[in-house]
């Protein structure tokens, strides 16, 4: 299902300034372990379109101990708290890309969200990292909604083989669009393509009929260049009105309620 947005030109418009990190939203399926798949086939295709990534793994908590500042073993938190650690990008170990371990440091951005606005959030999440990164942040539904809470722009969710693939993702989406944010369904289609279009047109039906919703489905070989496209942009400070500078012209949206329904099917 493509966008109508999504044409010849979009390779153009994919090439977004290197001049800053980006960050995009990727949903942690309940089963982490079950997406890596998927999340290594998102990064490689970002590499092959010859962007540096930094995998941000909100579902794994960050140790206690000493960390270099080559970015090897690096946690979240300890980049945020340290600010002579910078300029993050390729690992030094040779590595395609860099992983780091980020449940708590993802807590205590929530909470500068909270308190101190999403835009002050996303500026320390970002100015670790060198320009041109593109920081994928993978963690569940509700903790990505506590971070950028009415922006409108897109949030991923992969669609993988496992049981109750369809109740997964649609939690997922109906968490992301109650707290004002655009869920893009992205099935790992060559796995098992008939199972996996099952789930989608799944989901895909359920959102529309329960929440008004028309979720995009992003093709695998179209990855690269959508996620560039829609990636989140570093806030730019202006003198005048604070923060401005979000990707999206829908993060303008006002605040949404993250809260969710007990029941993810209604």
């Amino acid at each position: 299902m493509f966008e109508p947005g999504f044409d010849q030109a979009a390779g153009l418009r994919a090439e977004v300034s290197l001049g800053n990190a980006v960050l995009v939203p990727v949903c942690s399926p309940s089963q982490p372990a079950r997406a890596y798949e998927w999340l290594c086939m998102l990064a490689s295709s970002l590499t092959a379109a010859g962007r540096a990534v930094v995998i941000v793994d909100g579902s794994a908590h960050e140790s206690s101990h000493s960390h270099r500042h080559d970015g090897a073993h690096l946690g979240l938190m300890r980049v945020l708290q340290d600010p002579s650690i910078a300029h993050l990008e390729r690992p030094a170990d040779g590595t395609d890309w860099l992983v780091m371990p980020g449940a708590t440091g993802l807590q205590a951005l929530q909470e500068t969200a909270h308190v101190a606005g999403v835009h002050m959030a996303l500026s320390r999440l970002l100015t670790p990292f060198a320009p041109g990164v593109v920081v994928l942040m993978f963690a569940p539904a509700f903790s990505l909604a506590g971070l950028l809470p009415g922006l409108g722009a897109r949030a991923l969710v992969p669609v993988i083989e496992q049981p109750q693939a369809s109740i997964d993702a649609y939690g997922s989406v109906k968490v992301l669009h109650a707290a004002g944010l655009s869920p893009v369904l992205a099935p790992l289609s060559f796995a098992a393509p008939a199972g996996l279009q099952t789930v989608v047109n799944t989901v895909a039906d359920t959102a529309q009929r329960h929440l008004g919703l028309s979720l995009d489905s992003w093709p695998v070989a179209t990855w690269a260049l959508r996620v560039q496209e829609s990636a989140i942009e570093r806030p730019r400070p202006t003198p005048a009105h604070g923060y401005h500078g979000l990707l999206p012209a829908a993060s303008h949206a006002s605040h949404a309620a993250a809260a969710v329904a007990p029941s993810l099917w209604s």
